[in-house]
């Protein structure tokens, strides 16, 4: 991010000298652990694993496939509370570029209806292509993107590029966000590289976005002790990953690409900062950025915004903090 500079009434020019991380909390990188289907052993193997680790992924749901495979929502509710992302892989899971408009709208709306009212609380975010079929170069294919963009605020496709995993910069344009790049966990070898992929990830600094199907039992299977090595795995790297849903490490990239830390005002006391970007201001983006800014000649006693303290570490002369870019302004108290 470059400085932003701005004036105030009462006191000189002021340079405020700050980053936004390109990952929350100064992760090095980013992991989107992604499953498609709604195949039963996601929720009743993979789930559990996931939960004892406190990681959350997302589950792409075949929203048709639901009571036939899980007997019912409640896997798919159960999930969703305790903080995973449930989101669409369609109604039915057809081939959309062999699709007429009006069926993939269908396939869009009634699947993202199904989910909201089984899941009212989170919404529907993002999805995945069915096949992958919507994340490449075809006329038709980007049809079946400018539709989803009414629709989504991101989906995610298949192997779309030599690399298993997305660089930091691979969002060039609005409809790079509806062609994100998944490494598709298939066979031995994509079972046995995981750990050499997600190295890279985090030595690129990107987004790795593996996806799985069966485990243990289904379709595209990955047994469940591979699949407590690749937990392992990530858990050894921790330190330097952000773990997170498809939708969250989607926002949060987003935001932090338009986003700005500006003056209010600035004075013995206190320092009022504006943290805004240029996406709709509603529901849809309220994924915290870590803001990381110098404080030379203070320091900082607290940070509050709209009646509530935000923690804050220090490093030197460096604060880091979190907040969602919008309209109420950030106060930082000087001692």
């Amino acid at each position: 991010m470059v400085a932003a500079v701005v004036h105030h009434a009462t006191a000189q020019p002021t340079k405020l000298n700050y980053t936004i991380a390109p990952w929350l909390n100064n992760k090095k990188a980013a992991l989107s652990l992604t499953f498609d289907d709604a195949i039963n052993g996601q929720f009743t193997v993979a789930l559990p694993m996931l939960n004892s680790y406190g990681f959350r992924g997302t589950f792409f749901i075949i929203t048709s496939l639901v009571q036939p495979q899980l007997k019912g929502w409640q896997p798919v509710i159960d999930a969703a509370n305790s903080g995973h992302e449930i989101a669409s892989h369609t109604v039915t899971h057809p081939f959309l570029h062999k699709t007429p408009v009006d069926s993939i709208v269908w396939q869009f709306t009634e699947g993202n209806t199904i989910i909201g009212e089984k899941i009212p609380h989170q919404g529907t975010l993002t999805m995945a292509y069915p096949y992958g079929d919507g994340g490449n170069a075809t006329d038709s294919e980007r049809i079946v993107r400018d539709i989803a963009q009414k629709y989504f605020t991101g989906a995610r496709a298949t192997r779309n590029n030599k690399l298993p995993y997305n660089t930091y910069d691979f969002a060039k344009t609005n409809d790079d966000y509806y062609k994100v790049n998944s490494d598709m966990i298939a066979d031995s070898a994509s079972i046995q590289s995981f750990g050499a992929h997600l190295d890279e990830t985090i030595q690129a600094g990107g987004w790795y976005v593996p996806t799985y199907h069966g485990i243990e039992n289904g379709w595209i299977i990955v047994k469940k002790d591979e699949f407590a090595k690749h937990l392992a795995i990530i858990d050894s790297r921790k330190q330097d990953l952000w773990i997170a849903p498809f939708s969250d490490v989607l926002q949060y990239h987003r935001e932090r690409n338009c986003a700005i830390l500006s003056f209010v005002s600035n004075n013995k006391h206190s320092l009022k900062l504006s943290l805004t970007d240029t996406l709709p201001i509603n529901m849809t983006y309220h994924q915290p950025l870590t803001i990381n800014m110098v404080v030379d000649g203070y320091i900082v006693a607290k940070i509050e915004r709209g009646g509530k303290e935000l923690p804050f570490e220090t490093n030197g002369n460096t604060i880091s903090f979190n907040a969602v870019p919008g309209k109420e302004t950030i106060t930082v108290n000087k001692k």
